[in-house]
């Protein structure tokens, strides 16, 4: 099955079921982005002088930003919104994917047995993509400092593409650990353990596909930051694309559990609603 498309397709038929609960925090995180920064590194690396500072790149890359007191509150708020709202979209997902209905009742009560487990994901989530920041901006200040251009662009290339397979990867270690907790029931640890059994085999798979999506993603946030950098227009694109990001990574993680734990899914069948 080509997850992806499957995602794609879920997106269209219930968009404006799902675009709010990604819409919230996107909009938080679309305040952090560091214009300067971003403006900066790119202006750099493809002026043919692949030099910048190591705070620059990280404050590219990092959620927080940390170029200001206000991207670190705008951060923080991002984040708490991305609980309750990825809290109340896989409590969505689940109850149309299984029993059919496309309804926002009894929601709240759903979301107040998600919360933690939502909470705890989304913090791993959020420590290990951190961590990766500082280690990717580390990696790729130590290859601008080449003074060969052409070995300092491919090894940029390569770092900044494997370093992405290597977020990915972990992250796919524990990808379907929120709906094992919230569908299953399992404790903590039994859900982690049979979220690996189901991914094991698709791993790669998972990986290569998002890899190229984020990318994607990346270097378009990018385009519009340096392009009309300081415009309205820079910040509502920014805010589309992290919404994209949120609605493809978690549905997608909903299409992908329920078709590794071969539990049919309600919502493909046309007589519901």
């Amino acid at each position: 099955m080509n997850y992806t498309i499957e995602t794609l397709k879920y997106i269209c038929k219930n968009f404006l079921y799902v675009v709010v609960f990604a819409f919230i925090p996107a909009l938080f995180f679309s305040f952090t982005i560091s214009e300067s920064a971003v403006t900066s590194v790119l202006t750099n690396v493809f002026s043919g002088n692949p030099k910048e500072s190591f705070w620059n790149i990280f404050q590219t890359v990092s959620i927080f930003n940390f170029s200001s007191w206000e991207s670190v509150v705008f951060g923080f708020i991002g984040v708490i919104a991305c609980v309750f709202c990825v809290a109340m979209l896989t409590a969505f997902l689940e109850k149309h994917m299984r029993i059919g209905k496309r309804t926002l009742n009894g929601l709240v009560g759903k979301v107040n047995d998600n919360l933690i487990s939502t909470c705890g994901f989304i913090l791993l989530c959020l420590t290990v993509y951190e961590i990766w920041s500082v280690l990717l901006s580390a990696l790729c200040y130590f290859v601008m400092q080449i003074p060969s251009v052409v070995i300092a662009y491919v090894s940029l290339g390569i770092i900044y593409i494997a370093m992405h397979a290597v977020l990915l990867y972990v992250l796919s270690i524990f990808y379907l650990w929120l709906p094992c907790m919230q569908i299953t029931g399992f404790k903590a640890f039994e859900a982690l353990r049979y979220s690996y059994q189901l991914v094991a085999p698709i791993q790669t798979k998972l990986v290569v596909g998002q890899v190229a999506f984020l990318l994607l993603c990346e270097a378009l946030i990018g385009a519009t930051v340096v392009l009309i950098s300081g415009s309205i227009a820079s910040f509502v694109s920014a805010t589309i694309l992290y919404a994209t990001m949120i609605l493809i990574y978690c549905i997608r993680m909903l299409v992908v559990y329920f078709d590794r734990a071969q539990i049919e899914r309600a919502d493909l069948k046309k007589y519901y609603h």
